[in-house]
């Protein structure tokens, strides 16, 4: 159960990181897979930071290289609804 558990906590965590603000020590688990589940899902939650942060930063140079072509803000996308 406590191997479950700890899945469980690593994928939330991972899902919702601007939910879910913890320190997670892995080091405090004690060794087995329950611990390397720790540590993955922790991997999977700063990789999910870091390709949250590059599509920012991209999105950023495109906006400046459009206003840099154009000399205007580039457009607003309007959300598509559904009937």
């Amino acid at each position: 159960m406590k191997h479950w558990t700890a899945s469980v906590v690593a994928i939330v965590l991972a899902g919702f990181p601007g939910v879910v603000i913890a320190q997670v020590n892995c080091e405090a688990i004690p060794r087995g897979p329950a611990r390397t589940d720790c540590y993955l899902g922790l991997s999977q939650f700063y990789r999910e930071q870091s390709d949250l942060a590059a599509a920012r930063a991209r999105a950023q140079s495109d906006a400046a290289w459009y206003r840099a072509i154009t000399g205007t803000d580039p457009p607003k996308h309007k959300p598509h609804r559904r009937r």
